[in-house]
């Protein structure tokens, strides 16, 4: 052969190559911009439920002025009353944009793809980048008005919100990654927000109280609720950060002397290590499922 039939080769190959990306950043676009248009309408109804949550706030933090109870001398202070429910906020977006991500295709039995047909991991990609996106705004759009409530109530802007705001995404991507894996398992939207939910409120909760008295002082790295807990910490974090609650002894009316650790927050390099292992454990967990119960509809 040549070298002039190589170098054609070669360029005949290169082409094929770029020619292949261009395709498959092609269909991730599509994918990107179909879901969007379909989770449009979960969008409008997760805002509004911020917006509420946020009025809602804001008409007891009223009806307090009005009764004389004074502001927080600091804006940190008043700020973080309208992120006490944060965690919860974040659960209940994430449930209602990936409770379907891809469960959907399984309870109607439609696989869901666009045309043409495109391999499940541009499929995959596409509507985890635009489903996130979309629960992203809902975050940024609370911390908005709790930003601008808090300047017009104290004529200062604590730049430490956006650090707030950095975790707050972080901590949404990594339960956004837990709620797509449960959809993976489930075979029905409604079973994963349940299921999500659920462990939310109860299972992740009473096994983090478990540990504060069995545990020995051990962190609890491995559950991912723990985290959240730096969204608001990160404001003022705590030195130590855990509390000791004695039971027993004298004071308690006799009986041996119990002492109990309980975590505040983790600190902000074991926060990004663990939010980072549990978006990409779980998101790739998830695809692999996906694949797998894709391939047996198919068969």
């Amino acid at each position: 052969m040549s070298i002039k039939n190589k170098e054609e080769e070669l360029i005949k190959e290169f082409e094929k190559t770029r020619a292949g990306m261009k395709r498959n950043f092609t269909q991730i676009a599509d994918t990107f911009t179909f879901e969007i248009k379909k989770n449009f309408k979960t969008f409008i109804i997760m805002l509004i439920f911020f917006m509420i949550i946020f009025t809602l706030f804001s008409i007891v933090l009223y009806l307090q002025e009005i009764q004389e109870v004074p502001l927080p001398d600091d804006p940190i202070d008043y700020l973080t009353t309208y992120l006490s429910m944060i965690g919860f906020l974040i659960i209940l977006s994430t449930s209602g944009f990936a409770g379907s991500i891809i469960a959907e295709d399984f309870q109607k039995q439609t696989g869901n793809l666009l045309f043409p047909k495109i391999s499940k991991i541009r499929l995959f990609i596409g509507r985890i980048m635009s489903r996130y996106l979309l629960n992203a705004v809902c975050i940024i759009v609370y911390y908005t008005l709790v930003s601008t409530i808090t300047f017009i109530k104290y004529e200062e802007f604590p730049p430490i919100i956006l650090t707030s705001l950095g975790w707050a995404l972080f901590y949404t991507l990594s339960m956004f990654a837990f709620v797509t894996f449960l959809s993976s398992l489930m075979k029905s939207t409604s079973a994963t927000i349940i299921t999500s939910i659920i462990f939310y409120l109860m299972v992740f909760s009473l096994i983090l109280q478990m540990m504060a008295f069995f545990a020995g002082g051990q962190e609890p790295f491995f559950l991912i609720t723990y985290y959240e807990n730096i969204i608001t910490a990160i404001f003022n974090m705590p030195d130590p950060r855990y509390r000791e609650l004695t039971f027993g002894g004298p004071r308690m009316g006799g009986g041996p002397e119990i002492t109990f650790t309980q975590w505040i927050t983790p600190d902000e390099l074991t926060a990004f290590i663990g939010m980072l292992l549990y978006a990409v454990i779980l998101l790739t967990l998830a695809y692999l499922r996906y694949r797998t119960r894709q391939s047996k509809s198919e068969v």
